[in-house]
Parts: structure tokens; C-alpha cells; sequence
């Protein structure tokens, strides 16, 4: 990647410590798969997850310990921005959810896996893993392989509701958008190796895959480095849209599970989130509309409280 300061992180670079928090446990069931999903037409969010021992999805009440079993067993479910879609256990079969607990097939057939962001969603199909977008009635490809793709918003775009594809090439020595600009329908490079890359409403980040430091997209092919390696990352989301008009704020998880830290919005400015109280090591971090979730060590779900 081009970088605007030429130099490596060596990890998290400290701002401050936030003030002690509280953390509520939502669910005392072991979970598996957390979605959040924030609809960014009318800036609802809805939190679901599946009972780790079954597989099963819940949608959470808003009261802890009350969840509603909304799905069985599926092989993805992702939200898109727009609604929440799964991905059926024999991959034939793609539904959208209805609410509250009515799931519509939509037509397109069989995927390798679903992705969703930017009020769009997309698929990969056998044989050759390429990729899928859905326009309402069926799915159009758009591209080959990738190793990965993340949906998320326009970056510097003056259509709140126009949505990107990236993906990371399959040799991971590239980074592509999709598409290059409003109407502009193909593919555009916009950086070099990669690790894993995260979209929000109108930001985009990705990891080194040698020192797994973490950048901002500026533009082209430029990228700010703004912190050192991370376990997980996530991007929370408040507002509605694709574009201007949101409030965004990234998380880090430190690399031993530990430590919450969140981005001030200036490289190297970071501000450690309390995580007393929790049974760390964490296993993943989680966020949109204006709410962090954690999985802890016993693969608990807790929330955010302070």
C-alpha cells in the first residue's frame, strides 16, 4: 500500500484510559455467531445471535437474558445495511427475513457463502468462487475470485445510498473495489497486500499482512497507518446512509484478547476501553448504532453499558 507517513506501528499507540465501565451480560447461553444488524434506511439496529450449541438464531429483546429464536441452523447469516439474509446449511437456497419469525427465499440459487453491507447483497458460486451481486430479482456477476470480500459504504461520495464491494485478490497480493466510481462498472486496484479488510458507511480499513498494523484509506492507492497489530477489529455505525450523514468509530481488540481499544480519529490516538469485570481473554468484539459487544472467554455476550 501506499502509505502518507512512512513508517510501522509497533502496537497500540496509548491516548489515554477511559473512565471504569459497566458491562451487562445479554445472554447467558453460550453463543456462535454474532449479527448486528443496523439498517441504515431508517437507522434501526437489531442484534441476533446463535446458541453455540445448536446453532440456532435468537433475536435479542432488548432486556437481557430475553431472546427470541427467530432461525434454525444456517450456513452464514449477514446483515446487509437493508435486512438481515441467511445462507441455507446445503448453500442451495438464500432467504430474507420478514420478521418475526417469516424468512422469504429470494431467487438466485445456489452460493458458496453471502456477504452483505452498503444496502446491498452479494454471493459466491461454485465452481470458481466468483462473485454475485442480487438486483431484486436475481444475482449478476461481477467478478472472479477473491481470498476475500467486504461490503460496506461509498467512500467520498455524494449518494448516501451507493454502496462498495472490495475484495482482497486471491494471491492476497492486491486490494480491489467494486465499482471504480458512480457508473463507472469495474473493478478498480486501490492498494497492495493485504490481511483482512473492514468497511463501514464510508470508511474503509485493512490489516499488513506482515506486521498485521492496521490502515485508513485516504484515497487511490493511498492509505494512513493509524495503530499497530490487532486481534479483531469493528466499525460502529450511527445514522442513517452509505455516505456523509454517519457517525463512524472503530474498535480494536489487542492481540491477547485483553484489551478494547477505540480510535480517536488521529493516528496513533487511541483510548483504552475498561474491560473489568469481563473473563477475558475476549474472542471477538462487535458494534453498530452507537453499541460495542463483547464474546467473552466463556463465549458470553455483553454489552457496552458506559
Amino acid at each position: 500500500m501506499k502509505r502518507l507517513i512512512a513508517i510501522f506501528l509497533v502496537g497500540l499507540v496509548f491516548l489515554s484510559i477511559g473512565s471504569q465501565a459497566r458491562w451487562d451480560k445479554l445472554w447467558d447461553k453460550e453463543v456462535g455467531i454474532v449479527v448486528v444488524d443496523q439498517n441504515l434506511m431508517d437507522g434501526t439496529t437489531r442484534l441476533f445471535a446463535t446458541e453455540k450449541s445448536t446453532g440456532d438464531l435468537y433475536r435479542y429483546d432488548n432486556v437481557p437474558n430475553s431472546w427470541t429464536k427467530v432461525s434454525g441452523p444456517s450456513k452464514y447469516f449477514v446483515s446487509t445495511g437493508e435486512g438481515l439474509y441467511k445462507l441455507s446449511l446445503d448453500g442451495t437456497k438464500t432467504y430474507r427475513y420478514n420478521g418475526p419469525n417469516s424468512w422469504e427465499v429470494i431467487p438466485g440459487g445456489a452460493a458458496l457463502k453471502i456477504f452483505g453491507g452498503g444496502n446491498k447483497l452479494y454471493a459466491t458460486k461454485a465452481p470458481n468462487g466468483d462473485i454475485y451481486e442480487f438486483t431484486g430479482s436475481s444475482f449478476s456477476k461481477i467478478g472472479d475470485s477473491g481470498r476475500t470480500f467486504v461490503a460496506g459504504g461509498c467512500h467520498n461520495c455524494w449518494n448516501d445510498m451507493y454502496g462498495f464491494l472490495y475484495k482482497i485478490a486471491p494471491d492476497g497480493k492486491s486490494l480491489w473495489r467494486y465499482p471504480k466510481g458512480i457508473g463507472e462498472w469495474t473493478w478498480y486496484k486501490i492498494g497492495g497486500p493485504a490481511e483482512l479488510i473492514y468497511a463501514g458507511s464510508s470508511s474503509l480499513y485493512a490489516t499488513d499482512p506482515v506486521h498485521g498494523d492496521i490502515y485508513r484509506y485516504v484515497s487511490g492507492d493511498t492509505w494512513e497507518p493509524i495503530g499497530g497489530p490487532g486481534k479483531m477489529w469493528a466499525i460502529d455505525v450511527i445514522g442513517k446512509g452509505t455516505g456523509y450523514g454517519t457517525k463512524e468509530t472503530l474498535y480494536g481488540l489487542s492481540g491477547d484478547g485483553k484489551q478494547i481499544w477505540r480510535w480517536e480519529g488521529q493516528p496513533e490516538a487511541w483510548t483504552q476501553i475498561d474491560t473489568t469485570g469481563l473473563n477475558t481473554p475476549l474472542k471477538s468484539i462487535y458494534s453498530g448504532g452507537g453499541q460495542l459487544y463483547a464474546v467473552a472467554k466463556a463465549d458470553r455476550l455483553w454489552k457496552y453499558a458506559s
